[in-house]
Order: structure tokens, then C-alpha cells, then sequence
């Protein structure tokens, strides 16, 4: 499947690592009404995401892009930034409007957006900011935010940039009131519908001084949590 990036040009959104789309298609094709209830696993989840761009219009998803869930835990596990200054370098991060990370610690769905990661820092509207999306939030979320400071600060190294460590680690970051899951298996499909529903209702250029922090507890918590499940039966 194809998008754009931020330039205009045509870019392949890859699923999990080499599955071809027919296993893709396949995997999912197994799982019964029983299973969707089951927490998702790193490659149903990237499957499932894969679906759901197709059916987000190119320009929303223009200038965006994911991390895929499975490079996050080699991050964390080796400790090294080699792969990930290559996914900086392909995907031209610090040209996006966006930036997706979705991660699965401790049995956990949560995702970390980047917005605006390429602009002035000391912009009044456009700097760069973050929100950590937990659909189930004890406490990790907040646990969290070292962790991933240190990873946005490893981004920033990998392309090069020239913005001090001290700028890069007081960069913003918001833990919005969203819709909470009601059990302990469903935190997968709360980031697929979180993700879904960001794209299609994010403004073209996030505007720090009015959209920010308040810009997507207002939006998802708009909607019920039966979306979640009937966005999962519908895929």
C-alpha cells in the first residue's frame, strides 16, 4: 500500500518486518469471534494497522509515520541507535507532521505521538510536542516518560540536529484523558482505534498554542468505547 510524505513523494507503508500481504491476510482471516476478545499480539496488531491506513485518505496520512513496535523493543533490548539512524535517515522523520510509536511493555499496549518533531523549538505555534496514549492508566504511563524521553532524545541524535539535550528533554509531554478499557486484554485495539481516530481528525499542522494539550482528550473522548470493538469486527 502507498502514501505520500511531507515533498509529495510516493512511499510504500510496510507491514511487519517481511509478511507478505497474503499471510497478512491469512493470519487474520484465523481469528474467530473468540479470538479478537484475546490481547493482540505485535504482529496482528501491525496486520490490523495495515488495514486500517488503506482506508485513511492519502492526504491524512500525508507527512506521518510509525515506528513499528517490534524496531521499539530491539531498541530497548540492545541499547544501540544504529537501526534506528537508519529509520530516521529512509523515512525522513524530521520532515513529518507526525510521528507514530506504539509499544507493548510489560503485556501493555501504549502509544507515544510526536507532533511537529522537525520545527523550531522556541516556536510560539509549531514546536514539538508529545502525548502518551494509555487506554489503561495506573500508573505506567507516568513511569514511562524517562524511557521514552530518552528514546525522542536518541531520535534527535540520529538525524543530526543541532537542538541542545536540554531542549530536547523539556519538550512537552501530555497524558490526555481518553476512553479506558473496561478489562485487562483489550489495550491493543484502544491504540488501533486511537490511532485511527487521530489521523482522520489531527489538523494538518498541530498548533501548540491552541491545540495543544487539550486537542485530543477533547476529540477521543467524543466518541464511546463501543467504536473500539465494532472498528475491530469490521476489519
Amino acid at each position: 500500500m502507498a502514501g505520500t510524505r511531507s515533498g509529495g513523494k510516493k512511499y510504500k507503508f510496510k507491514s511487519s518486518g517481511s509478511t507478505k500481504q497474503g499471510k497478512s491476510q491469512k493470519r487474520l482471516k484465523q481469528n474467530t469471534d473468540d479470538e479478537v476478545e484475546e490481547q493482540l499480539s505485535t504482529l496482528v496488531f501491525d496486520d490490523y494497522w495495515s488495514l486500517i491506513w488503506k482506508r485513511i485518505p492519502s492526504e491524512r496520512i500525508e507527512g506521518c509515520v510509525y515506528y513499528h513496535p517490534l524496531s521499539f523493543r530491539s531498541y530497548l533490548t540492545e541499547k544501540s541507535v544504529k537501526k534506528l539512524k537508519k529509520w530516521v535517515s529512509r523515512h525522513k522523520v524530521f520532515s513529518s507532521r507526525y510521528v507514530f510509536i506504539p509499544m507493548c511493555q510489560s503485556n501493555h499496549w501504549n502509544m507515544l505521538i510526536i507532533c511537529n518533531i522537525g520545527e523550531d523549538m522556541n516556536s510560539e505555534t509549531n514546536s514539538p510536542c508529545m502525548f502518551l496514549l494509555d487506554s489503561l492508566q495506573i500508573g505506567e504511563a507516568t513511569r514511562l516518560e524517562p524511557r521514552l524521553r530518552e528514546f525522542v532524545f536518541h531520535l534527535y541524535e540520529s538525524g543530526n540536529r543541532k537542538e541542545s539535550a536540554e531542549e530536547i528533554f523539556n519538550i512537552p509531554y501530555n497524558i490526555p484523558s481518553i476512553p479506558q478499557q473496561e478489562d485487562g486484554i483489550k489495550c491493543g485495539y484502544y491504540m488501533l482505534f486511537y490511532m485511527f481516530k487521530f489521523l482522520t481528525a489531527c489538523p494538518y499542522q498541530f498548533d501548540i498554542s491552541k491545540d495543544y494539550p487539550g486537542f485530543v482528550s477533547s476529540y477521543l473522548l467524543a466518541f464511546c468505547n463501543l467504536y473500539v470493538r465494532n472498528l475491530c469486527y469490521d476489519l
